[in-house]
């Protein structure tokens, strides 16, 4: 019995060592022939929207492109530092919400475009010391980011909010179902359980890599591992945005994007308007454009993502002037930009985030649109007579 159990256990080490072996010759081929990013394990769920998991540091890193270390403070927003509910006195603050390029992808946690934005403020001759809050997370659309206004920014009481739109939100919309139009035509919550069997999909494939041991790990250090998490995810959830590049919109994808997609845009936008109202903060709305959109790719994913933009771009202005929300598109100020300098803005191939110079320019350019509107606003600060 004892020569068995021997062998047995020769047999089960002899597997182990060669699914060890197969392992690291997978991670080598992947590594060499089809690089992925690496990230720390970031991602949350509270209440039903994706937000940054608290209290989170870590790697971010694209071979080639980038490596960065990334911090998420105990209140899930991007910071070394945790906030009181309450800015100091003499100082106003800002909170930005937006997916990736306000989140900062591939920029440390000063080069992002938030960050750069509170130094640009805060070194005005005259002006109130400005404090800005990085309430962006990747990958989330427009209904997210208004709920998580609601949700995690508004106990932090912002002077101003500034919300950055990018063209594939409509898309995320309707995806991720997060707001519904009633039959006024306006915005209204919708409950987890009515969002439909994609995104129950999509939550559970996320929860189930989540649970293996070792997964912050893996997260970080595995090109492998990001490699099978991303094609098991997209292929489980069906999740089709512009941004992904998969393949082109059916006609009835269009559709549903001109028509349904639009109008939700536009009613989720008042929807926000008037949760900031009531709060007494004021709203202003940018759209941060994709590469795309300032170089001159080529392609059928290119030509759509240019095309989605530009008509976001066209239905946010119409709604912000509606209830008189200053907007800007910063499409044409980055393309200038593009044009006057060797320094990309955006990278390249299949990262095509902003580098930190185009993060820099974006915050540039979201200050001089916040100064020709007066904002952020000057108030008396608490113990003010």
């Amino acid at each position: 019995m004892s020569g068995r159990l021997r062998r047995v256990g020769a047999a089960i080490a002899l597997v182990a060592l060669s699914c060890a072996v197969a392992l690291v010759l997978a991670e080598v081929l992947v590594r060499r022939f089809a690089p992925q990013a690496v990230r720390v394990a970031w991602e949350d769920e509270w209440n039903g929207i994706r937000v940054p998991r608290p209290g989170v540091r870590g790697r971010h890193a694209v071979p080639g492109k980038f490596d960065v270390r990334v911090t998420i403070n105990g209140q899930r927003f991007r910071a070394g530092r945790d906030y009181g509910p309450s800015p100091a006195p003499g100082v106003t603050r800002l909170a930005v919400l937006g997916d990736s390029m306000t989140f900062g992808w591939g920029a440390e946690d000063d080069e992002t475009y938030p960050a750069r934005l509170q130094s640009i403020l805060s070194g005005v001759p005259g002006k109130r010391a400005v404090e800005v809050i990085n309430a962006g997370y990747p990958g989330t659309c427009l209904g997210e980011k208004a709920a998580w206004y609601v949700q995690g920014v508004r106990p932090f009481h912002p002077a101003l909010v500034v919300l950055t739109l990018l063209g594939d939100d409509v898309d995320g919309d309707l995806f991720w179902r997060v707001f519904t139009l009633d039959a006024a035509g306006r915005a209204e919550p919708n409950p987890q359980s009515r969002r439909g069997a994609a995104v129950k999909t999509a939550r559970s494939t996320r929860s189930a890599f989540q649970a293996l041991p070792g997964y912050a790990l893996l997260a970080q250090r595995s090109e492998l591992f990001a490699l099978v998490r991303t094609a098991a995810t997209r292929a489980a959830s069906r999740e089709r945005t512009t941004a992904l590049g998969q393949r082109p919109a059916t006609p009835s994808e269009m559709a549903a994007f001109r028509g349904e997609g639009l109008a939700l845009l536009a009613a989720e936008l008042r929807w926000l308007r008037e949760r900031t109202a009531e709060d007494g903060a004021d709203l202003a709305v940018v759209l941060a454009p994709f590469r795309e959109s300032v170089y001159s790719d080529g392609g059928w994913w290119a030509d759509e993502l240019r095309s989605k933009t530009s008509a976001v771009a066209v239905a946010a202005a119409a709604t912000c002037a509606e209830v008189d929300v200053p907007f800007r598109d910063l499409t044409p100020a980055l393309v200038e930009r593009a044009r006057g300098t060797r320094a990309p803005l955006y990278h390249s191939g299949t990262e095509t985030h902003p580098t930190p110079a185009g993060y820099r320019a974006i915050a540039e350019e979201v200050a001089g649109f916040l100064a020709e509107h007066g904002l952020p606003r000057q108030r008396p600060g608490p113990n003010a007579p």
